[in-house]
């Protein structure tokens, strides 16, 4: 009977331990990102992913994000690279933008629920890439070919 009241109090400090792990969200540089097409325009408040451990990491384990609101990938070089929503819990649309601030391409990503997690790619160079809350472009009446300025928050 002892050996099964300790063994039960292992694993509930086990399980305690594990379910009660924090995950620690990096910093974010903030900017400001401005989006226009054929005479209409939207600037919005966004995060930068502009290093590898912050690119790797991105919008993962976040419960929601605002409707106006989003987080630019920048890259060192344009380059063809995959994105998937592994820890992420907000659908969102992705934008796929060259080194010019042309969005090349625009798809809609789904938070994973099952391994592996379905890959989102483009055949494309791309420099940059603008995550944002499912319904964005679609709600503004942006498409390929919109055009994006971005600047980093100077402190």
């Amino acid at each position: 009977m002892k050996k099964i009241s300790f063994t039960l109090l292992i694993l509930m400090i086990i399980s305690t331990n594990l379910f009660s792990q924090t995950i620690n969200i990096p910093e974010f540089p903030k900017g400001t990102l401005t989006i226009s097409q054929e005479g209409s325009s939207v600037t919005i408040p966004i995060e930068i992913a502009n290093t590898n451990e912050l690119r790797e990491f991105g919008l993962m384990y976040r419960e929601d994000i605002p409707e106006d609101y989003g987080m630019l990938f920048v890259f060192p070089s344009p380059g063809i690279r995959s994105f998937w929503m592994k820890n992420t819990f907000v659908e969102l649309d992705i934008a796929f933008i060259d080194a010019n601030g042309t969005i090349l391409d625009i798809q809609n990503m789904k938070p994973c629920e099952e391994s592996p997690c379905p890959i989102y790619i483009i055949y494309t160079p791309f420099k940059f890439a603008l995550e944002v809350k499912a319904g964005f472009f679609d709600r503004y009446g942006f498409t390929e070919g919109a055009k994006i300025e971005w600047s980093i928050n100077e402190f």
